[in-house]
């Protein structure tokens, strides 16, 4: 029975070992490689779960079962919200879908496994723990130049694609660092304890190697996510309300000034961080503004998994034609694929009713980590979530896998009781055989249905190369194959209709760029379509298609470019917009100075000076 015991444990700590390394998967064979590389690595990773899983079930029964709770409830009524509000005639985001599919598996496959086997929640906590230290030695290398990053303007960025996600993930790691330094803080006392002084040592290691490569990071947002996270946790942990009350009815003065200094430093520090990248923040704020206009056109039933794009840029275009923008919000402004907070984005594509059952489901799961002591694991949570009023990591794979640990470690930390009515030692085997073996088949299923975008995205990154060399009549035909796949991606299907467009086929491409424009709020989408009507005769489409993609980025100098070079084809010549829209070229202020700005006011020049002799 021991020896089944052993290769139960090891087989389930294991595969949890192989799910936490998501973040680390990077493929550089699959277009976008660091982010599909661990979406499919996380379908892959899950499918070696579910057998193990099942493996440690046939060889051991379960200790006890979990019982369903509120945590459960909320869910499974998140995942009915995003899968009635997903607009199923678009399909924007089939992937996404896949992938949501699996974390509700993960979540009860973790239910089950923590239950029944209760050691293995310390062990996911310190999984996590090494994924922190590994990515900050990671980063560390990065800085000191012995190690590549993964942006060509940025020297930190672990294995994520910028500094911010990499800081954020640090940051939500490093709660749960102090949790276990604090909870194993006695461990020299206790005799015969090697592997909490070992899990001690571990936590002050990585402890130490986050707050070093943090602040290189330049992450404001998670700068204060750790700060609030580690007060948080050691209040928890070392002080609690009881000893707060009792120091502030001795000490009422100086708890009254030390509030007062507090909340100073805080008004200070906050405003230091908005003075470091101003004009970052400022778009921000835009960014937030513009999101809640936006969720105000559908509140209820909101847009739907990946509806945030083209929401938001017709948003965007409704605010700047209102007349009601200042200049400073014109020159900020930018068109995000995320909405950088997202519980903004989560209310408006699942809409108020979706947002507030994810709220409440973070909010119990705070509780619940205070009430069964998992401070650690809560502190991790309430990080995610300052983080993610800054910042975009629900996009990303790795936390949300991380996410759904944490929340099952917290759940799962009471004590576990037997489904009533009580069952009977080989009928609790049978009914775990029975769960788990359904979810494992279909994890399998998910992950079958996730290979083909697998060969999709090798498929891509080899006509990327085409694309980028220019070779656009040789890349047309795989792009035209991998459309029906694909083309939830707005990327391709702006660079196979760059490759229709090049070969002459200006309707097929604006076909692609149709539904681009359904999918993503790039104006460049727009450009592209108005200058292949505008080869293609239809000078008012492609007037139109300009101008709305100056409502929505008005300070961008290149559509008027365009404007002006369509209003100067002899067909549709119009003087006066002419001249307007060339003034717009040479006196507009660009964001940065450019050999291309130089070149396309060089080029207006000559066209109003064309212009002039011919009508001297």
């Amino acid at each position: 029975m021991k020896y089944r015991q052993y290769i139960s444990y090891s087989l389930l700590v294991t595969s949890g070992i192989f799910l936490l390394c998501t973040v680390f998967a990077t493929d550089n064979s699959l277009a976008n490689g660091l982010v599909t590389g661990k979406v499919h690595w996380f379908h892959l990773a899950m499918l070696f779960l579910a057998v193990c899983s099942l493996v440690a079930a046939v060889l051991t029964r379960p200790a006890k079962l979990f019982a369903f709770s509120v945590a459960d409830g909320m869910v499974l009524a998140l995942a009915a919200i995003v899968a009635f509000t997903y607009n199923r005639g678009l399909d924007p985001e089939p992937e996404k879908m896949l992938f949501g599919g699996q974390l509700v598996l993960l979540w009860f496959l973790l239910r089950f496994l923590f239950a029944g086997w209760p050691q293995l929640r310390l062990a996911f906590l310190t999984g996590i723990v090494v994924t922190g230290l590994v990515e900050a030695v990671s980063g560390m290398r990065q800085l000191h130049g012995l190690e590549g990053s993964n942006h060509s303007l940025f020297r930190l960025t672990g294995d994520f694609y910028n500094p911010g996600p990499y800081s954020g993930y640090l940051a939500m790691v490093l709660p749960v660092c102090l949790w276990m330094i604090l909870q194993f803080a006695d461990c020299k006392k206790e005799g015969g304890r090697p592997i909490k002084s070992c899990l001690y040592y571990l936590a002050w290691i990585t402890l130490l190697a986050i707050v070093v490569v943090l602040p290189a990071g330049m992450s404001r947002a998670a700068w204060i996510a750790a700060v609030v996270s580690c007060v948080w946790v050691y209040w928890i942990q070392r002080i609690g309300w009881e000893k707060a009350k009792q120091y502030i009815n001795k000490h009422r003065t100086l708890s009254i000034l030390s509030s007062v200094l507090i909340l100073i430093s805080i008004a200070g520090a906050l405003a230091g961080v908005y003075l470091l990248k101003k004009d970052s923040a400022n778009g921000r704020l835009l960014l937030w503004k513009v999101t809640g206009q936006a969720i105000m056109e559908q509140p209820w039933t909101g847009t739907g998994l990946g509806g945030f794009p083209a929401a938001y840029a017709e948003a965007q275009a409704a605010y700047f034609s209102s007349g009601n923008a200042s200049e400073t919000k014109r020159m900020v402004a930018g068109c995000p694929e995320y909405g950088f907070n997202e519980f903004l984005q989560i209310g408006l594509e699942q809409g108020f009713v979706g947002l507030m059952v994810f709220v409440l489901l973070l909010g119990y799961s705070l509780f619940r980590g205070v009430k069964n002591k998992q401070a650690g694991a809560a502190g991790g949570i309430l990080a995610l979530m300052v983080f993610s009023l800054g910042s975009y990591p629900l996009q990303l794979p790795e936390f949300w896998v991380v996410l759904v640990v944490l929340i099952g470690v917290i759940e799962s930390s009471s004590v576990a009781i037997d489904t009533p009515p009580p069952l009977s030692p080989a009928g609790r085997k049978i009914l775990s055989v029975t769960v788990i073996g359904g979810m494992a088949i279909c994890c399998g299923w998910l992950f079958r249905q996730q290979k083909g975008y697998y060969q999709g995205y090798k498929k891509w990154n080899t006509l990327k190369m085409l694309y980028n060399s220019k070779a656009y009549e040789a890349a047309a035909d795989g792009y035209e194959e991998l459309v029906p796949l694909m083309g939830h991606k707005p990327e391709l299907l702006f660079e196979a209709a760059q490759c229709l467009s090049k070969t002459g086929q200006f309707a097929d491409a604006n076909r692609l760029l149709e539904r681009a424009m359904l999918l993503s709020g790039d104006p460049m989408i727009h450009y592209m379509a108005a200058k292949n009507e505008q080869s293609q005769g239809n000078y008012q489409k492609a007037e139109n298609l300009l101008l709305h993609a100056i409502e929505i980025l008005p300070e961008r100098i290149y559509p008027y470019y365009l404007l002006t070079k369509l209003y100067a084809e002899e067909a549709f010549f119009q003087e006066d917009k002419f001249i307007k829209a060339a003034d717009a070229v040479l006196k507009k202020e660009p964001k940065v100075e450019s050999t291309a700005i130089r070149e396309m006011r060089t080029e207006v020049k000559n066209m109003l000076k064309n212009i002039r002799n011919n009508r001297n």
